[in-house]
């Protein structure tokens, strides 16, 4: 299962986190880590560079930090977009 955590302080973004694989299908079948990467390797190239406290991106791990008030329309748009897929494959994707 992969697990989104999404962190806020004072209602502003400050990180998000994504760990684990779907296990929906046999690697490189699976259409639920896929969708993943597709959505956070994107949403992570929107971030201006000035936006962003820490980053990495490694198979299976993806982490951005961000300073407060900064990448916010970012962030929202990779909760909405994260959150739709958790609702179609629920068993394979949970956010927190």
């Amino acid at each position: 299962m992969i697990k989104v955590h999404l962190i806020k302080k004072d209602d502003q973004y400050i990180s998000l986190e994504v760990v684990g694989h779907a296990n929906y299908a046999e690697h490189g079948q699976d259409l639920v880590c896929a969708a993943v990467s597709a959505i956070v390797i994107g949403g992570f190239n929107a971030f201006n560079d000035s936006d962003i406290k820490s980053i990495e991106l490694k198979e299976g791990y993806a982490f951005v930090e961000v300073d407060l008030n900064k990448g916010q329309e970012v962030l929202k748009v990779l909760e909405i977009q994260l959150k739709t897929l958790e609702e179609s494959y629920p068993k394979y994707i949970k956010i927190k």
